[in-house]
């Protein structure tokens, strides 16, 4: 028996073209961590986490835009 396997579909994650898994896989990096550590820090957080929010909200604003064009969605 032959597996068909689903097409991955593609989105542009920055500077990059990745698959819908992977997407969420850099979301979880971006975000997952420093929402993590400002749980366990009382609402603090560090730089280098802060630096994470503002990529992964630079890189869904950039993609959210593609795919509105891409789809006609204004």
């Amino acid at each position: 028996m032959k597996i068909v396997k689903m097409p991955q579909t593609i989105v542009k994650w920055g500077h990059e073209d990745i698959t819908t898994l992977e997407l969420f896989k850099q979301l979880d990096k971006l975000v997952g961590e420093p929402v993590r550590t400002m749980h366990e820090m009382d609402g603090d957080m560090y730089m280098s986490d802060y630096r994470n929010l503002c990529e992964a909200q630079w890189k869904i604003s950039s993609t959210l835009e593609l795919l509105k064009k891409k789809y006609n969605d204004v």
